[in-house]
């Protein structure tokens, strides 16, 4: 059997094994895949034989599309470049990827074109980046929690994620817990197959950081804290005091709707039952106050004296990806990833290149993106495994090798294991990886820039060289398969003070808050519904869907004293309106597991009219410009 990782956007990257007959199973020696894998992962290859896989280059003429040669299809697009650039200059063209393939190489490499050439490229926005700099204004790296952690817990608070569907590695470990009869807690505003585990903890979407300041409040002022890890490996722990002084039990209660008791109990745990784990989901920070929540929640370990005891997104690697995406080659402008539909539907850019992602139905106000996509002034070029939604609007199509069909270095936000993948099955058609076609349009064009034409072994091996946490480099992952990182320890803290910091010096520095700024939702008058979004079990992105899955509509959910009060039965239709102008038509489905007031979506839900993320807002918290994608209220009509 022959190895690949897995270069989907989730937390378990595992070692997956492909039989001979093409089966694929989870690795039985790789310590956390531990010879198991998903639902998904053992349908990789299904999807990858399926009707909707791109197998060679086609150009748009008249509305359809002709099959044509990698020379002429690269030719076209260079030709294209050529007078874009020359008419309209760098800025006009724009690169947008992301983690349809999380692999080291597929990831980075091809945008050494894009920083040649000066032109624009994204801020990363739409998932955990957020998160990620909340985390590390108080503890310097964000790196918190790995799986032996969790394991030895003497207490697990799942908090806004449901990890069933988006880890089932941690999932694992959570049911092996409460075997144990470790106590384990879930706060989350839907009831899930997680939150079966033990107890659950329901408050309203958006009001986290005001329930982390009722557990801290409950701990600083009647369980107790643990001063002496207080004195010695933190400061400004006097100032958040003060903070959590704002929140008593009564109103957070309030505003979070969760019984003060509830609250009461989990704080009590977080002192008697160490060391904890707080497991923060990225579905959490999706709000207007949701990088708030982070820092608010990521704290509740330093008071009751446990180092590190989070985890939010552990992929703090020293690896040297600015060289692998050429950062040194130019000064390209950049935007903000939750900006491109408005700017897209405006008439800024006039040559769009796209890889590794699926923006027309994907992105926030994908309505807009597909309103840019159709404009005639704008060239589209599509590197895909599938016929996405978006390929179908481009100009020009060409087919990218699966993570079976290519080499690449595989890291995860949540083990401390990378892994070098190998191409275990020859490429579909005429697949190529996305390195191979930057070089090719690099070439075409003429750019006489030697790094842009770099093997990519060797790229990869410049790039793990200067590691000191992966020992050996490519070398070693090459012969080993894969190789634990070399993390700092979890009481070391790179902050200006060298400690936790409470009061976050860092935060004073960029222009935010030092102290977490609590706040939470608040309805808008007329739209009297929260729309929130999770992932489901079946598949993990839109490559990961067979042509029978693209006719089937996906409901929104609703609860079922809601549906009564509006006069909704199960399968009616109904127009559902945010406050960004659009809206969507679709059926209902009636779910006992939601609160009242709260809708619920699958992610990347496809309506009979519109999908999920037309419906989604593009504003932005202000730490790190974060989205808000679970800060939207609608209104629901019958239709």
């Amino acid at each position: 059997m022959q190895r690949i990782f897995c270069q989907r956007d989730c937390p378990d990257a595992c070692s997956l094994l492909v039989t001979p007959e093409g089966e694929v199973r989870g690795d039985p020696h790789h310590p956390v895949t531990r010879g198991f894998a998903c639902i998904k992962a053992m349908n990789f290859l299904k999807y990858y034989k399926s009707e909707r896989r791109v197998l060679y280059p086609h150009i748009r003429e008249g509305g359809r599309y002709k099959k044509v040669s990698w020379n002429e299809a690269i030719s076209l697009i260079a030709l294209k470049l050529r007078s874009i650039l020359k008419e309209y200059g760098p800025r006009e063209v724009l690169v947008v990827n992301y983690s349809g393939n999380s692999g080291l190489l597929s990831f980075n490499y091809p945008l050494r074109l894009f920083y040649a050439l000066n032109a624009t490229v994204i801020d990363y926005t739409i998932c955990d980046e957020a998160g990620e700099v909340a985390v590390s204004l108080h503890y310097g790296k964000r790196y918190g929690a790995f799986p032996d952690d969790m394991e030895n817990a003497e207490m697990l608070a799942i908090w806004g994620a449901n990890i069933a569907s988006s880890s089932v590695h941690a999932y694992r470990i959570a049911v092996e817990l409460k075997r144990k009869g470790v106590p384990i807690w879930t706060i989350d505003p839907r009831r899930t197959r997680t939150s079966l585990l033990g107890r659950h903890i329901r408050p309203k979407p958006g009001s986290d950081s005001v329930l982390a300041m009722g557990v801290s409040w409950y701990i600083i002022n009647e369980f107790g804290v643990d001063l002496e890890f207080i004195k010695r490996y933190t400061i400004g722990f006097e100032a958040y005091k003060e903070l959590v002084s704002k929140f008593p039990p009564d109103k957070v209660e309030a505003i979070t709707g969760v019984p003060k008791g509830e609250f009461r109990d989990l704080a009590r745990d977080y002192v008697e039952r160490r060391p904890s784990i707080s497991y923060i989901g990225v579905g959490l920070q999706k709000t207007r106050y949701g990088a708030e929540a982070v820092r608010a929640i990521s704290l509740i370990p330093a008071l009751v004296g446990v180092h590190r005891g989070f985890f939010y997104c552990n992929s703090v690697r020293d690896f040297d990806t600015d060289y692998l995406k050429g950062k040194n080659l130019g000064n390209p402008s950049v935007v903000n990833m939750l900006d491109i539909g408005p700017l897209l539907s405006s008439g800024k850019f006039k040559f769009l290149y796209i890889y590794g992602c699926n923006p027309a139905i994907t992105f926030p106000r994908s309505d807009l993106i597909r309103d840019g996509l159709a404009r005639e002034d704008l060239y589209v070029v599509v590197h895909d495994v599938v016929w996405s939604e978006t390929a179908e609007m481009a100009d020009i199509v060409l087919p990218a090798t699966s993570m079976f069909e290519q080499f690449d270095v595989v890291g995860s936000w949540w083990h401390p294991y990378v892994g070098y993948s190998s191409q275990v099955i020859e490429p579909a058609g005429e697949s190529k990886p996305n390195w191979w076609v930057t070089q090719e349009i690099a070439r075409k064009i003429g750019l006489d820039v030697p790094e842009l034409y770099e093997d990519p072994i060797e790229a990869l091996k410049r790039a793990l060289r200067s590691s000191k946490m992966l020992e050996g480099g490519l070398d070693a992952l090459m012969e080993q398969g894969y190789v634990k990182l070399k993390y700092p320890p979890k009481d070391s803290y790179q902050t200006p003070s060298g400690k936790i910091e409470f009061y976050s010096s860092k935060a004073l520095e960029m222009g935010y808050s030092p102290l977490p700024n609590v706040g939470w939702d608040v309805e808008v008058d007329g739209y009297p519904f929260k729309l929130i979004s999770s992932s489901v079990p079946e598949k993990t992105s839109t490559q990961d869907m067979m042509p029978e899955d693209l006719v089937k509509r996906d409901s929104i959910y609703i609860s079922r004293d809601d549906a009564v009060s509006l006069g909704l039965e199960e399968d009616g239709l109904v127009r559902v309106t945010p406050t960004n102008g659009s809206s969507i038509i679709a059926t209902i489905s009636i779910d006992d597991n939601l609160l009242r007031g709260v809708v619920w979506a699958r992610r990347g839900s496809r309506f009979i009219i519109g999908t999920l993320n037309d419906l989604l807002t593009n504003e932005k918290q202000k730490i790190a410009e974060g989205n808000t994608l679970n800060s939207n209220y609608v209104r629901i009509e019958r239709v």
